[in-house]
C-alpha cells in the first residue's frame, strides 16, 4: 500500500475511504503471468526457513499496478496452498473454508483463494472472528446459551459462498508447481550466497 499508493492512501484517509477497494478494482480477472514468492521474512509453516527472499518473476515494462498486486496475492495464497496440501499427507482432508478477518472483506481476494485452493470459500456475515468468538464464549458463560454448538448455530450465519472457477484452478495448479520450483531454486541460491559470505 505505502509503496504503490502512498499519496492515494493519504488522500483516502483524509476522506474516510478505503484505499484497498481502489487497488483491488485494478486487479485483472484472469490469473497473472507472474510467480511471486511472498517471503519478506522467515517463511511460515511447514518450513519456517529464515533463508528466504521475496521474488516477483514475469515483470514487464507493461506490467500494471493491478497485475503486480494480483501476483502478490496469488503468491500469498500459493504459499498457503503448500501448507494445506501437506495436511492431506497426514490424512486431514479440507472440503471447504470459512474466511474471516481483513482479507475476507474483499470479494476479489476471497474468489482468488477459491480459484487457487480449488475449494469453496464461505464468508460469514460477521467476519471479525475474534470479537464474535468472545461474544459466543460470553453467551455460554453467562447462560444465554446452553453450549457452544447452540451459540454458534445462533450467532454464525454464512453470508456468501465463493465457488472455484475450474479453468482458473487448472492454471493455478500448474503455477503451484512453478512456485515450488522457484522457491527451491531461490532457497538453494540463498544457501550458497550465505556460505560464500562466511568463507
Amino acid at each position: 500500500r505505502d509503496t504503490f499508493a502512498h499519496l492515494e492512501h493519504q488522500h483516502a484517509l483524509e476522506n474516510n475511504e478505503d484505499i484497498y477497494c481502489k487497488l483491488f478494482d485494478e486487479i485483472t480477472n484472469q490469473p497473472s503471468n507472474m510467480i511471486n514468492l511472498p517471503y519478506l521474512s522467515t517463511t511460515g509453516l511447514p518450513d519456517l526457513s529464515p533463508l528466504t527472499s521475496g521474488v516477483i518473476t514475469g515483470l514487464r515494462l507493461t506490467s500494471s499496478r493491478g497485475e503486480i498486486l494480483k501476483g502478490i496475492i496469488e503468491g500469498i495464497i500459493l504459499d498457503l496452498k503448500i501448507t494445506i496440501d501437506s495436511l492431506s499427507e497426514v490424512g486431514f482432508v479440507v472440503n471447504e473454508f470459512v474466511t474471516v478477518g481483513g482479507g475476507s472483506k474483499s470479494s476479489t481476494w476471497v474468489q482468488i483463494c477459491a480459484d487457487i485452493l480449488g475449494k469453496k470459500m464461505l464468508r460469514p456475515k460477521i467476519i471479525e472472528s475474534g470479537t464474535l468468538g468472545s461474544a459466543i464464549i460470553a453467551g455460554v458463560g453467562s447462560g444465554i446459551f446452553s453450549d457452544y454448538k447452540s451459540a454458534v448455530d445462533a450467532m454464525v450465519d454464512i453470508d456468501e459462498t465463493f465457488v472455484p472457477d475450474n479453468n482458473k484452478h487448472r492454471i493455478y495448479q500448474k503455477n503451484a508447481d512453478l512456485f515450488i520450483e522457484l522457491r527451491d531454486i531461490i532457497t538453494d541460491y540463498l544457501k550458497k550466497l550465505s556460505i560464500n559470505r562466511v568463507d
